[in-house]
């Protein structure tokens, strides 16, 4: 069994020494495609902009339903094995789209995941978007994944959404 390695601002390191993510120098580095370092509040209004105006339509939609169709349909054959991440995930252009605990919030949903637990994913159907961030960077067994806070935020929205019978 191989060792999974990513590259980082050090040159190539074992998952298992992940803590680089919480490292100062890390964040200043800005390395697109790999240290999004933000808030909740700004990433989840970013989706926000991507499903529906904002501000009462002062702000109107970043982009029309027809590229986010595109931009939202898997280019990931089924079932397909993530080779850094060792498990089956779905990606479209750069978006998330298939994870067990965001099909709740139904078919369109699309989103990704962060290092250490953080969340960010737009429901369109449901006119949601929600961001979750965390301030360190957690590994569970080597293996970056929605952390069992995170899936618990998840699974209280989704039940908070059907009993209140949004759309």
């Amino acid at each position: 069994m191989g060792c999974k390695m990513m590259l980082n601002y050090k040159g190539a390191t074992a998952i298992s020494e992940l803590a680089i993510f919480n490292d100062n120098r890390y964040h200043q580095a800005e390395i697109p495609g790999v240290n999004g370092i933000t808030n909740a509040r700004s990433v989840a209004r970013l989706y926000a902009s991507l499903i529906d105006d904002l501000d009462n339509g002062k702000q109107k939609r970043l982009l029309n339903e027809e590229i986010m169709k595109k931009a939202t349909t898997s280019n990931t054959p089924d079932n397909e094995i993530d080779r850094i991440r060792g498990y089956s995930n779905s990606f479209a252009m750069g978006f998330q789209t298939s994870d067990d605990d965001l099909k709740t919030f139904g078919s369109g949903t699309f989103g990704h995941e962060g290092a250490g637990g953080s969340i960010v994913f737009a429901a369109p159907d449901k006119s949601l978007a929600f961001a979750y961030t965390v301030n360190q960077y957690g590994v569970k067994k080597n293996r970056q994944e929605i952390s069992p806070r995170t899936q618990a935020i998840i699974k209280h929205i989704a039940r908070l959404i059907d009993d209140n019978h949004i759309r």
